[in-house]
């Protein structure tokens, strides 16, 4: 990523350019990648925080319909992950209308920006004793956690657009969780043919029920959201079993590790370290930047 690039798509921002479709003509890309994704939301950061509090009732009665979802299938002091967090709008709502309350959540996004505001938006709009949180900025398709160790994996339109990268994001989620995957994303299946083409223009998800098949999970319940925003982007809720339900290990209790592996990492001198590989993650402003191409070499150490 380069300084020019975003200083171009800044301005294309600014002048209210579509910056994820500025970018894919910029790369030469016909897919969202990873890093069209980051710079397009890490340059709206604040924006959600701004249409929540312009939203607000409607903002509840959405994070309302899905807390009562998660309240049926979320362990009392279960761990949670909310993948593409953003700016903790739709978590911490749905946190303060839960009646079940989570021991520890933990919450990841490609963009620093939104998670510092979100950071900020959670501790001041949390109406709940404080629950403690854990948010980092990773790749949903290499989450650094270890496997079977998070009890609830959940997300509001955060795989939405990552059609390209939907296999991998799905493994990986299906990796981690321990349970269950209740995830909310737009249903291309359900959607009318102008959502359609919007959703194929824009290069969101479709076929999710398929590839969680493929991949060896289990739809056990798909139920449409009543209170969304956009007739043309409809939620959907997916409930998906994990076959890690099975498993005759012993509880493990979720821990950072090198993104997409169980190598553990520890805190050191103010980063997240793996002595073992040599390599070291940074941490800014209390939050673990747990992407691959940010560690550093430091065999030395």
């Amino acid at each position: 990523m380069r300084h020019l690039d975003i200083s171009e798509a800044r301005r294309a921002y600014a002048k209210g350019i579509n910056v994820t479709d500025f970018l894919k003509t910029k790369f030469r890309s016909s897919s969202n990648t990873s890093e069209i994704i980051e710079i397009a939301y890490d340059l709206q950061a604040g924006s959600y925080i701004d249409y929540w509090e312009k939203n607000t009732e409607q903002s509840n009665l959405y994070a309302a319909e899905l807390a009562d979802i998660l309240d049926q299938h979320t362990p009392e002091k279960a761990s949670i992950l909310d993948v593409g967090t953003g700016e903790m709008t739709t978590l911490t709502t749905i946190l303060n209308h839960m009646k079940v309350t989570p021991s520890s959540i933990f919450a990841l996004d490609l963009s620093w920006s939104r998670i510092i505001k979100g950071i900020k938006f959670y501790e001041s709009h949390l109406r709940k004793p404080t629950i403690e949180i854990n948010a980092f900025v990773s790749d949903m398709s290499a989450i650094p956690i270890t496997s079977d160790s998070i009890d609830v994996i959940t997300s509001s339109h955060a795989l939405e657009p990552n059609e390209a990268k939907l296999t991998e994001i799905l493994s990986e989620l299906l990796r981690v969780a321990k349970h269950k995957l209740v995830l909310f994303e737009p249903s291309y299946e359900i959607n009318s043919q102008v959502g359609k083409n919007r959703m194929s223009r824009h290069g969101y998800i479709k076929n999710l029920p398929a590839i969680v098949s493929d991949l060896g999970g289990r739809i056990i319940e798909i139920t449409p959201i009543k209170n969304v925003s956009n007739p043309l982007n409809p939620t959907v809720c997916y409930i998906i079993e994990t076959n890690n339900n099975q498993s005759q290990s012993p509880i493990i209790k979720p821990q950072f590790s090198i993104p997409g592996t169980n190598e553990l990492l520890c805190y050191e001198d103010g980063f997240l370290a793996s002595p073992a590989a040599g390599i070291v993650f940074p941490v800014l402003d209390n939050i673990p930047i747990l992407k691959l191409e940010k560690a550093i070499l430091a065999t030395a150490r």
